[in-house]
């Protein structure tokens, strides 16, 4: 079930035949068609405000890293030379994770398109919002752009500490179990927040017989 940071959990799911409450109750197509499209109104939302602030956060950190490279050139000591030096490294080495953390907000055209569908439910005639529910229903996509790689890396088993996964065994076992989001996110992005979600859990990925990897990982977990 999707989930987002300051975004309760879906208030409906497809069991396969009709729309249900996560615990198994039916409800009518008016309650399905409010909680879906309010749901995804407020997941927009969500996304919306982590972006800004995101892009605040980056914006803040480019001055700072802009400040310690003019410390640099201005240094008149090795001392203080050393110290710009250093924070030159030190905010790199934040706006390295922030990239990391960067949200499918913006994925502007995506995020309009949420947007619209949500509005549409809400309003729509009641044979449109049957079709709108049908096509969510057979479609994994419908929730996939709201999900996070994390939770995925949350999910894996943990392996004896001599075991070792490469990284591109990583993005092979995430994009078979999660081939929409994997599509949604693309390559380059998709193996930024994976790999930052596994350093995040496994500890930061080494040189294991030539290759990256992470200890300590079950991918069939």
């Amino acid at each position: 079930m999707a989930t987002w940071p300051g975004v309760s959990a879906l208030p409906f799911a497809w069991s396969g035949a009709q729309w249900v409450t996560p615990a198994g109750e039916l409800r009518d197509l008016p309650l399905v068609r409010r909680g879906m499209g309010e749901w995804l109104a407020a997941a927009v939302a969500e996304l919306d405000t982590v972006q800004v602030a995101a892009d605040k956060v980056r914006e803040d950190l480019r001055i700072r890293l802009s400040e310690a490279y003019a410390a640099m050139d201005m240094a008149t000591s090795d001392e203080e030379f050393e110290r710009a030096y250093g924070m030159v490294g030190e905010v790199r080495r934040l706006l390295d994770f922030e990239a990391s953390r960067e949200v499918l907000a913006r994925d502007l055209p995506l995020m309009h398109g949420v947007r619209a569908i949500s509005s549409e439910l809400l309003s729509a005639t009641t044979a449109r919002v049957s079709q709108l529910l049908s096509l969510a229903s057979q479609f994994e996509e419908f929730r996939a752009p709201l999900r996070d790689p994390a939770e995925w890396v949350a999910r894996l088993g943990a392996a004896p500490r001599t075991e070792h996964v490469r990284t591109a065994l990583v993005w092979d076992a995430f994009t078979l179990a999660e081939p929409a989001l994997a599509t949604s996110l693309g390559t380059p992005a998709g193996k930024r927040l994976l790999f930052a979600a596994m350093d995040r859990r496994f500890g930061a990925r080494r040189k294991f017989g030539g290759y990256d990897g992470w200890r300590g990982v079950a991918l069939a977990g």
